[in-house]
């Protein structure tokens, strides 16, 4: 079988699609991957087929940009919606190049009405992949819409609403492109098709009213760890000065304009404790760090995470994965888009803090989250999360069906 998945995003979101094409060409199969360019270097390292989409994810966040103002207000707004710009023939022209031969084309939200419209027309299988809940239930609000939960009633039609205008954004480019190939115009492919959940079924399970034979929660896939990997001198030295440190980190959030009166909260609500800050795509300014701040560069999450008291991110699908496999309480500090859900879902298996307001930071609040991170109860919650997340194979559960299909 020769697959090709389709992301367009953040390391978050090229990560995931690594794993799986390593779980493809363990099992014999055939993986080509289509992403941001920030993922070629990530898909060299590991030997695989890597083509590089038009535009770059870190200048569509710089600010004043549509995507940067959604991290800036915490959800979308008409304006993101309406000022994002698409390359939908250069997408579907490289797509459809990596995609010739291919007999399953796996496409992330991003890009999956693309990758599914460009399977329809290659005769490839169309599957949907996502790493948080996005099609309507009416068990919980869509997860990417930037607010933990609605009246029970509003979860489905909401839902149903992401769906359409989701379509929406892109329906008009993808169905002009078309025209211009003589190919029949379309309606949402996405509608419908087979979807890997790429998250742990101990943190979501997968809701009563979605069939089995179209959602399939397979597990987390995350990249096997890398066993030559070692720390420079400082951070080892750092680690083993002291009591396990509180890490600091926002992953792949933009620099908004908040972020700097957060950092300043943050570090203050943990003075007294050794700390591991994280720049991340942020920026955040490391220069001038108060005693006992470490600034961290790259360090792999599943190596790091388990050697923290806690961890201070903004909880994203793959940071939160992380620190739950890791068995370390989060204080979480979500933003935009999925990140209040996932915070949500830790605060409800008791294994994260009550949210800090990113753009209301209180270094009171802060030190109320440590506190809770590091009582007893919660550090044997994230122990026993833990436990049951190291029985999933996320990876293994995805390659297995996407041979069934």
């Amino acid at each position: 079988m020769r697959a090709t998945l389709v992301s367009y995003g953040s390391t978050g979101d090229v990560r995931p699609l690594v794993a799986l094409a390593l779980g493809l060409s363990a099992a014999g199969h055939e993986a080509v991957l289509v992403g941001d360019g920030s993922g070629t270097d990530l898909a060299a390292s590991h030997g695989l087929e890597f083509h590089a989409l038009p535009g770059d994810l870190r200048d569509q966040l710089a600010p004043g940009t549509p995507l940067a103002l959604t991290a800036e207000v915490g959800h979308f707004t008409v304006k993101s919606f309406r000022d994002h710009h698409y390359p939908h023939r250069e997408w579907l022209d490289t797509m459809t190049e990596a995609a010739s031969g291919s007999q399953v084309v796996v496409g992330m939200p991003m890009a999956a009405s693309h990758a599914l419209a460009v399977a329809r027309d290659v005769g490839a299988r169309p599957v949907v992949a996502v790493l948080q809940p996005l099609a309507p239930t009416r068990e919980f609000v869509p997860a990417g819409i930037g607010t933990p939960r609605l009246p029970g009633f509003l979860n489905r039609p909401v839902g149903r609403l992401v769906e359409f205008a989701g379509w929406r954004l892109v329906a008009s480019g993808i169905n002009r492109r078309r025209r211009e190939l003589g190919l029949s115009r379309i309606s949402d492919p996405t509608r419908g098709a087979q979807t890997l959940c790429a998250w742990s079924p101990t943190l979501v399970p997968r809701p009563a009213d979605w069939v089995s034979s179209q959602f399939a929660v397979t597990g987390h896939w995350g990249l096997p760890a890398d066993p030559s990997w070692r720390p420079d001198a400082d951070l080892q030295s750092f680690l083993d000065a002291g009591e396990p440190p509180v890490y600091v980190g926002f992953g792949s959030m933009p620099p908004v304009s908040w972020i700097p009166a957060l950092v300043d909260a943050l570090l203050t609500g943990l003075a007294g404790r050794r700390v591991l800050l994280s720049a991340g795509w942020a920026r955040l300014d490391v220069g001038s760090l108060p005693s006992g701040v470490f600034p961290l560069g790259f360090a792999p999450h599943d190596w790091l995470f388990p050697r923290c008291a806690a961890v201070v991110h903004h909880c994203g699908a793959g940071t939160t994965h992380a620190a739950a496999a890791a068995g370390v309480p989060t204080i979480a500090v979500p933003m935009t888009l999925d990140q209040p859900f996932w915070a949500e879902r830790l605060a409800r298996l008791g294994i994260g803090t009550r949210p800090i307001d990113p753009r209301n930071p209180d270094a009171g609040a802060v030190r109320d989250a440590l506190r809770e991170a590091g009582s007893v109860g919660m550090g044997d919650r994230a122990a026993a999360v833990a436990e049951r997340m190291a029985s999933e194979d996320g990876v293994a559960s995805a390659v297995a069906r996407l041979e069934q299909i």
